[in-house]
């Protein structure tokens, strides 16, 4: 009986003795994850940010190139806003913007990241 105790009193210590350090590395995981989530986030707003001002740059380019026509159509769909700025010897300043959102890819980001984009070209044909 005495043996019977003594051998669940080690089995019982060998459960504890083997959940040692779990409370230390899950002290280390969740902020280990939080500063990947926060550098990923960094990564795609930057990357995100580059795409989304050379697709707007290529969509004014594409207006200037085209017509006043063109870009009527597709601005309405894109939601992009063109603006036309005469010019004194011929021509126009086409500017376009556009407001483009972010994901939001870690819970330390309390607002949506939104930023206005804006692209430029010169329309010779007018």
């Amino acid at each position: 009986m005495i043996l019977s105790l003594a051998k669940r009193r080690n089995k019982s210590c060998g459960l504890l003795k083997s959940q040692d350090g779990t409370v230390e590395s899950a002290l280390v995981l969740i902020p280990t994850i939080l500063l990947f989530l926060s550098v990923l986030q960094i990564a795609a707003s930057v990357l995100g940010r580059g795409i989304a001002v050379n697709e707007l740059q290529g969509e004014v380019s594409r207006s200037s190139l085209l017509g006043s026509s063109f870009s009527e159509s597709s601005n309405q769909l894109s939601g992009l806003k063109v603006d036309r700025l005469p010019l004194p010897g011929g021509g126009e300043i086409i500017v376009g913007s556009k407001k483009v959102s972010v994901v939001k890819l870690t819970p330390l980001l309390i607002l949506q990241d939104q930023f206005l984009a804006k692209g430029i070209a010169i329309d010779e044909n007018n």
